[in-house]
């Protein structure tokens, strides 16, 4: 087992990403970063009805569904490992917020070019 002084020393992987991380960095543990970040993805896809049938259209609502969600989730998540601090809960979703960004860009991206 490599040591913290080990300057080869690397997170072990588990599931192809490592046990830590940003998330690790805001309080969360890899498996409840991925689950907010999915339901937060999930929600943009299917609210107001499949983004892939309505990827030119406005998304007003599926964007402030699938954002809203992140801090009252980071908000249970970090509360079930005690109370969550307020620069917890905004550092969390903040990082979420900006990773859901960037995959739901690129999905909108990937479908518009997919249907021209």
């Amino acid at each position: 087992m490599m040591t913290s002084s080990d300057p080869d020393a690397r997170p072990p992987f588990i599931g192809g990403f490592p046990e830590t991380g940003v998330w690790t960095a805001v309080g969360l543990s890899r498996a409840q970063f991925f689950t907010i970040l999915t339901i937060s993805v999930g929600l943009f896809l299917v609210v107001g009805g499949p983004v892939w049938l309505h990827v030119r259209d406005a998304h007003f609502m599926r964007i402030t569904v699938s954002y809203a969600v992140i801090p009252l989730a980071v908000t249970v998540a970090l509360s079930r490992r005690g109370v969550p601090r307020v620069w917890q809960v905004l550092a969390a979703s903040g990082v979420l917020a900006l990773v859901k960004l960037i995959v739901t860009a690129g999905l909108l991206i990937i479908l518009a070019l997919a249907r021209s």
